[in-house]
């Protein structure tokens, strides 16, 4: 095989491990636009945002793997180096091997912890607030766990900000992910076209037009999960502002519940009802 097919083959490779991605994008994306609701389930996620969750494993073995390449030819240039370029660079291949699947192993098992660790419970979150607030209710607080409630409500804001505020579809940062997908399947049709180019065979002229459907495929996957994302982020949006708003009319209860009172307006208050009692005896 030449070096264009052989280039060809890497580049659709790539591009269908891309393909991959973005359908289980486009579902889990979809799952999100269609479960936004607010829920108050102690021990369940709060967030739900299983779009979010889907890119963990993903996102942490391909970092694992790029350091994995990283270290590997940084070994294989040390030991080039030091051995003058002869002798030990077969076992050294074996061993930057075993050290790059050993290291992809590692971060992609850290990742899918923390994927269930985050799944289990989300304390950070609006609804878990609200839920610890109404057990409050009715009752007298401290000025202490007040300004503890608002605290917690800051730190929510902040890290919901990026939820809460509508922005433009196309500048997001996974929506231009989506669309580099497609210019991915552009260049699957450009390098096989000059592969075929270069070094036409029976089989090739077929493989163009295949090849064709990568960006087509592409743009739908990019298109569909754009729109899902869309939808997600305007449901989720309205799931939020409700929870803030019950949790603001929360404070609210308990600040007038906190105000100090004024020294002495008790037995004010009583000697005057005292003083009533006996005018409307005589």
């Amino acid at each position: 095989m030449s070096v264009a097919w052989t280039l060809a083959a890497i580049v659709g490779g790539l591009w269908l491990l891309a393909a991959l991605l973005q359908l289980g994008d486009v579902a889990t994306v979809f799952l999100d636009s269609r479960t936004a609701r607010d829920r108050d389930v102690p021990g369940r996620i709060s967030r739900e945002r299983t779009n979010e969750l889907f890119w963990v494993v993903p996102v942490a073995a391909l970092v694992a793997l790029a350091v994995g390449i990283g270290l590997d030819q940084a070994g294989r240039l040390t030991g080039t180096v030091t051995t003058g370029g002869h002798g030990g660079r077969s076992d050294s291949l074996a061993i930057a091997t075993l050290f790059l699947l050993g290291l992809a192993v590692l971060v992609v098992g850290i990742a899918t912890l923390t994927l269930a660790a985050v799944a289990a419970t989300d304390p950070i979150s609006y609804v878990s607030l609200r839920r610890e607030m109404r057990e409050w209710e009715g009752e007298r607080i401290t000025p202490v766990q007040l300004d503890a409630f608002n605290a917690r409500l800051a730190r929510i804001d902040r890290r919901t900000r990026s939820r809460m505020r509508p922005k433009r579809a196309l500048l997001s940062t996974p929506n231009i992910l989506r669309l580099c997908a497609v210019v991915l399947g552009i260049v699957v049709v450009v390098v096989v076209a000059i592969a075929q180019a270069i070094h036409p065979t029976a089989e090739s002229g077929a493989l163009v037009y295949v090849a064709i459907l990568a960006p087509v495929l592409s743009a739908l996957f990019a298109a569909l999960a754009i729109r899902f994302g869309i939808a997600s982020d305007t449901a989720w949006r309205r799931v939020y502002a409700r929870q803030r708003s019950d949790i603001l009319k929360l404070l609210d209860g308990f600040e007038r519940s906190t105000r100090k009172r004024v020294p002495g307006l008790g037995d004010r208050v009583a000697r005057a009802l005292k003083i009533l009692g006996r005018q409307q005896g005589q």
